[in-house]
């Protein structure tokens, strides 16, 4: 009886595998920060290949979320810091599109989407990052200091597929932008107007002492 058990769990695994997790993974670069009233921050969305062989990308997309609404996302390029995926074989890129999609920014939503200009895909190897998008990015006046988490969208709107249209399995990583409210800074004339009523209060001191 336990060698009958033994064999049909082993035929139900063989049939059914245990699914392992997803080697590509989407996430952010670490340590994004930006002062409360700047704009044209950026950071690159990444692609990383954890697993031991070499998987062929044709084509992605990705939507990222921003909960703090002093973040507002305002448009996406190519032009990744780290080796972008379609480096030298970009749809968007061959044909002056714009790497971001729909809704329009800005907003606290970006969705973009890209891929291989020749049909191919590009290979990302064991171990290997790969830039996404090259997000840009605005923080409102007089935001204060705060750590806003930045979600990916599910699927299908974020997706990765290979050559044949298949889709291929990924997970993600959720990132966070660090917001600095920026100091103080006394109006001007402040100081005058203080030194001048200490003069005017010392003048009329020493009037009634005389």
């Amino acid at each position: 009886m336990t060698r009958l058990a033994i064999l049909v769990a082993l035929t139900i695994l063989a049939i059914f595998p245990i699914p392992a997790r997803a080697a590509l993974i989407f996430s952010l670069q670490p340590s994004i920060t930006a002062n409360a009233g700047s704009t044209d921050n950026q950071f690159d969305v990444l692609l990383t290949n954890t697993g031991s062989s070499a998987v062929t990308v044709a084509a992605f997309s990705f939507g990222i979320v921003s909960s703090d609404a002093s973040i507002t996302f305002t448009g996406a390029t190519i032009s990744t810091v780290s080796p972008y995926i379609f480096a030298g074989d970009s749809f968007d890129g061959a044909n002056s599109f714009p790497l971001n999609t729909v809704p329009p920014p800005p907003g606290q939503t970006l969705e973009a989407s890209d891929l291989s200009n020749s049909g191919l895909g590009d290979s990302v190897g064991p171990g290997d990052t790969v830039g996404v998008g090259r997000i840009m990015f605005n923080v409102a006046n007089g935001a204060a200091s705060a750590t806003a988490p930045v979600t990916f969208e599910s699927f299908p709107t974020t997706s990765l597929s290979d050559a044949d249209l298949n889709n291929l399995a990924f997970s993600s990583d959720n990132g966070s932008i660090t917001t600095n409210a920026m100091s103080g800074v006394p109006e001007p004339g402040t100081g005058f107007q203080v030194a001048a009523a200490l003069v005017a209060f010392a003048f009329i001191f020493l009037r009634r002492v005389w």
